[in-house]
């Protein structure tokens, strides 16, 4: 995005009502999961000069779920901000519940007979210190990227994205020059006049 782009969208968004501009923090950042391409997304709220966003997340989530077409689950609520797991359902499930990345996060207590549910409530105890690596496999990062980081996490790495890649680079690339490019047309539309509010996330983005 040029930098006439960023002042033009930011300047948008500051003049969204709090609703508005809530959603269009959200699906911003979470583009990729709206639109099927990415397992989870983690936002964190926070209050600011600008918008006082965390508190604007508690007034307004429970208008968010729905016309998004998303679950969320709050894994870390303080002054500091509230860390949002926004997910699609049947994707996490089939995600932990894959083997190998099952077999993974057997060492930090999770199990085959947990829940989903279960799974995040795990996942939200281990924030209270600090952010748990794990949790980079219920954002759908490749297990063997996430289990080299926690090993060797001064390893220099192949690229740094959406994660740290250390194998499959081309393949990485790929992916984060997809969910860019959600992001972009998100922007895009928001910057040709249509609030976030107004698109059916059911039926995808209107492009």
């Amino acid at each position: 995005m040029s930098k006439d782009e960023l002042i033009k969208f930011t300047n948008i968004t500051y003049n969204y009502n709090d609703i508005e501009y809530l959603f269009s923090v959200i699906v911003c950042s979470a583009g990729p999961t709206l639109t099927k391409e990415k397992t989870s997304s983690l936002i964190v709220f926070k209050n600011s000069n600008i918008r006082n966003l965390q508190d604007i997340w508690h007034k307004c989530k429970e208008q968010i779920e729905e016309p998004l077409n998303i679950s969320y689950f709050e894994l870390k609520n303080d002054e500091k901000g509230t860390a949002v797991l926004f997910y699609n359902k049947e994707e996490l499930e089939c995600s932990i519940k894959n083997s190998r990345n099952m077999n993974f996060l057997k060492r930090f207590g999770y199990s085959e007979k947990m829940s989903l549910h279960q799974c995040l409530v795990l996942l939200s105890s281990r924030f209270e210190n600090t952010c748990p690596h794990e949790i980079g496999i219920f954002l759908g990062y490749p297990v063997e990227d996430v289990a080299l980081f926690i090993k060797c996490p001064n390893k220099k790495c192949k690229m740094v994205g959406y994660w740290k890649v250390y194998h499959n680079l081309e393949e990485a690339k790929k992916i984060f020059n997809k969910y860019d490019e959600i992001k972009y047309n998100i922007i895009r539309l928001m910057m040709n006049g249509i609030k976030p509010t107004d698109i059916d996330w059911r039926v995808g983005l209107p492009i």
